[in-house]
């Protein structure tokens, strides 16, 4: 039985760039298994099939699906790229999606390619939104601009929540930025004193 890591290989090692157009077919699976393995062999491809994707992303964009979870899939792939040729594709797709857990992935995603604070305002909206999954996507989208700024956000959340999963979900956030951005680690200090010391005592646990 081969593991998951082994299929990503298996499928890299014996396809090649070859796979990657089945492999997006795959993005669109009902197994939500099968879409997570597609696209982290995807992710492995991408550099070198970068075009490739970007292709397929600016093909589907301009389709003007609805819910298009494809869509979400490459831009994903193509933000951890640093392709800034999607960022204006990215401020479109709001419209493109019903479904508003899909609104702080684009947010994410344009996160990852623009490093533009005002983005982080948009997310508190949604981590402030008292419903559950939206919540936790945001809280872990936010982690991809690790500053001052987003430890605020963070740590105001953390103090307004009863969710005790959320608050685990948050520190673990905390400390994704931390190791991002090491300078961060005094503020914190001096901000919160409790939390800069539950997440070391955390650490060494760990």
């Amino acid at each position: 039985m081969y593991s998951r890591e082994d299929l990503i290989k298996k499928i890299v090692d014996e396809k090649g760039l070859q796979a990657i157009p089945n492999l997006i077919e795959l993005l669109d699976d009902e197994d939500y298994e099968v879409r997570e393995l597609a696209r982290d062999a995807l992710s492995v491809m991408a550099p070198e099939g970068k075009a490739y994707l970007l292709h397929e992303f600016k093909r589907r964009f301009n389709l003007n699906l609805q819910d298009d979870t494809v869509l979400l899939y490459l831009a994903e792939l193509l933000s951890d790229l640093n392709c800034h040729e999607i960022v204006e594709n990215l401020k479109m797709m709001f419209n493109k999606f019903s479904d508003e857990r899909a609104f702080p992935l684009i947010l994410e995603n344009l996160l990852k390619i623009t490093k533009d604070e005002s983005y982080l305002d948009i997310l508190k909206t949604y981590i402030d939104s008292d419903e559950g999954e939206i919540e936790e996507i945001s809280v872990m989208a936010i982690t991809e601009l690790p500053s001052k700024k987003t430890l605020d956000i963070l740590l105001e959340k953390y103090y307004k929540t009863t969710n005790n999963s959320l608050k685990v979900l948050i520190l673990d956030s905390i400390t994704k930025i931390l190791s991002k951005n090491f300078d961060l680690v005094p503020y914190l200090q001096e901000l919160d004193p409790e939390i800069s010391e539950k997440l070391e005592w955390h650490l060494k646990r760990s």
